[in-house]
Parts: C-alpha cells; sequence; structure tokens
C-alpha cells in the first residue's frame, strides 16, 4: 500500500471521572478502509483522551499496512505539539508525546493536521459509539 491514507481521530471523556473513548477512521481516496471505536481501560481526563486516540489511530494504520499517512484530529494541543511546536507543560503529555514518536516511526511519512470539529464528525461517531457499548 503506497497510497496516502487519511486517519481521522477523537478522543472524548464524557465526564469528569469516567473512561476515555476513542474513534478513529482509516481513509483511502475517500473511501473507508477500517475503523475502531473502544473505551480505554482506565479513567483519564480530555487530554490524555485525545492521545490515547492518536497513537491507537496510528496502530490502525500500522495494522493495515500503511506507511504513508497524514493524521487529522481535531485537538490543537495534540496537533501542534506533533508539529513541533511548544507543548503544555503537563507531564501526562510529555509521556504521551513520546510515545507517539516512537509509534510514528513505524511509517515512512506521517504528518499531522488540525481539523476542525465538524469535519471530524465520523470520528467522534465512532468514539461516542463506545459509550453505548
Amino acid at each position: 500500500m503506497d497510497d496516502n491514507y487519511e486517519v481521522f481521530f477523537h478522543g472524548h471523556v464524557p465526564s469528569k471521572s469516567s473512561q476515555m473513548v476513542i474513534g478513529a477512521v482509516l481513509v483511502n481516496k475517500g473511501r473507508s478502509i477500517d475503523e475502531l471505536s473502544g473505551a480505554i481501560s482506565y479513567e483519564g481526563n480530555p487530554s490524555r483522551a485525545q492521545w490515547e486516540a492518536l497513537i491507537q489511530a496510528m496502530h490502525l494504520a500500522k495494522k493495515n499496512s500503511v506507511k504513508r499517512l497524514i493524521m487529522k484530529g481535531d485537538s490543537r494541543n495534540v496537533i501542534n505539539a506533533m508539529n513541533g511546536q511548544p507543548t503544555d507543560r503537563n507531564f501526562d503529555a510529555m509521556d504521551y508525546y513520546t510515545l507517539a514518536r516512537k509509534t510514528q516511526l513505524n511509517f515512512d511519512q506521517c504528518f499531522f493536521q488540525w481539523i476542525p470539529p465538524e469535519k471530524n464528525g465520523d470520528a467522534m461517531k465512532l468514539a461516542k459509539r463506545a459509550l453505548e457499548e
């Protein structure tokens, strides 16, 4: 698979003390190839949820033998961090950042693009679906 793929991802925490839920969609040439939806087995916060979604979405791409991809998410903090802009000094975020960078090494090319939430509907629906399961 030498084509460029897009991965739309979203992480969410429905309430202050509940589990994180994530959703991701792998897309090629406008067509959905694979998706994931699930709850993370431990509690978190909105920042952690977005990082979890990013990392799990990269694993989804790897599972599908993708080599070149654009990660698209609606978290400015996560996207900005992966694009080399200064992050908040949150140590949780630093750990996730390190893990995301290691995961990124699985790909020949991996770019990060912020998208507004209204353009991330499919990933958001998958995260919401995890709440219902």
